[in-house]
């Protein structure tokens, strides 16, 4: 092998690499720890460059990325950039709408109730994010008496509130979808088996016989979790090789720590998971956070797993329906391939109906 193309390790963790400096995620975790450093007037100062350059945020570079690792990482109130945004009619991210003012939300509104909206779709989004009873309200009205725009849309408006994190029934009644309190899972020593992720399973998979693994063991005890009312350790078992494979997995689980796992529509029956990425997904170092983070943190520039608060969604934001109460399941997690074996690809999102005791478990790819 000549010297060029010979591994270098990263300075930080010693990942073998083929370029100078850090690697892909001792970068990345950097990048996320400048912004959660930023002091108050580093804040404000990144808002005002965020609202100054507002039409250059659709070109997915510096302002964009201030913008999500702000939200990510500082939890910023976004009303200031959601004024200076509807002013150039920017709809994009969608999230910029996540705080608004009662005016810029009835404007919106306004928008939306003209019968040749031809932002509808967007406009749906940004509302979505917004989210209080005015917004359920006209979503409701519009769905039970469609304006003529309806016809260019792809699914129902209740759907297009999932993408905000709630939805409503048949009768109004607004529900949520995601879990409104956010920790992450990420490498470290210190010890702490609240939520451990990958444990392998003596039972082999009866499709395509590998080892199955709990993708998640979550004690509902610890008081961090209290959110989920899980009332006891859950196990949740998958096959690590099907789990990227199929249509989806669902689990049923009880109080007591029983889990069975349903593979739905496998789309091969042979094992591509070698013994060494088995045991490199079952050897990681995942740690469910000391506190609280942002609601929205697994939408900055780092790779990471979350228990609770809103997706990274891969494709398009996708909640199941319980196949037992037939109500709307809640993202009680997602977890990125790539933190359990390096160089994966994709997201499992897992999702849980606490009243059925179901858990639903589905891959998108990148």
């Amino acid at each position: 092998m000549t010297k060029e193309h010979q591994a270098i390790p990263c300075p930080d963790c010693n990942r073998e690499k083929y370029f100078e400096g850090l690697c892909y995620w001792c970068k990345n975790r950097k990048e996320r720890e400048r912004y959660q450093a930023m002091t108050d007037k580093e804040v404000v100062s990144s808002i005002t460059n965020i609202i100054n350059k507002i039409e250059t945020i659709k070109e997915w570079k510096d302002v964009y990325k201030d913008f999500c690792n702000l939200l990510a990482y500082k939890d910023i109130d976004t009303t200031e950039i959601a004024e200076a945004a509807f002013k150039k009619e920017i709809f994009y991210p969608h999230t910029i709408y996540r705080n608004v003012s009662v005016n810029v939300r009835d404007k919106l509104i306004e928008m939306l109730l003209q019968p040749d909206c031809e932002e509808a779709s967007n406009i749906l989004m940004c509302l979505a994010l917004c989210g209080d009873d005015k917004v359920k309200d006209t979503f409701f009205k519009l769905e039970k008496n469609p304006l003529p725009w309806r016809k260019n849309l792809f699914v129902d408006l209740s759907i297009y509130a999932e993408s905000g994190g709630w939805t409503f029934d048949e009768q109004g009644e607004k529900s949520d979808v995601i879990y409104h309190e956010c920790y992450s899972l990420q490498k470290s020593n210190r010890h702490d088996n609240t939520v451990k992720a990958g444990t392998i399973l003596k039972d082999k998979c009866p499709i395509c016989d590998c080892n199955l693994i709990d993708i998640l063991t979550i004690d509902g005890n610890d008081e961090r979790l209290a959110f989920l009312q899980l009332k006891g350790k859950v196990h949740i078992p998958i096959c690590p090789n099907c789990a990227s494979m199929c249509e989806k997995t669902i689990i049923r689980y009880a109080p007591d720590g029983n889990s069975t796992m349903e593979i739905i529509e496998a789309y091969s029956d042979e094992n591509y998971l070698s013994e060494k990425e088995l045991n490199k997904l079952v050897s990681n170092k995942l740690t469910l956070s000391k506190t609280q983070k942002p609601i929205f943190y697994a939408c900055g520039i780092e790779e990471t797993c979350t228990i609770g608060g809103h997706a990274e969604w891969i494709q398009d934001w996708q909640y199941e329906t319980c196949p037992e109460c037939e109500k709307k399941m809640k993202l009680l997690s997602s977890i990125s391939w790539n933190e359990l074996i390096d160089g994966s690809d994709g997201s499992l999102y897992i999702e849980i109906c606490t009243d059925c005791h179901i858990i639903i478990i589905f891959h998108q790819q990148t």
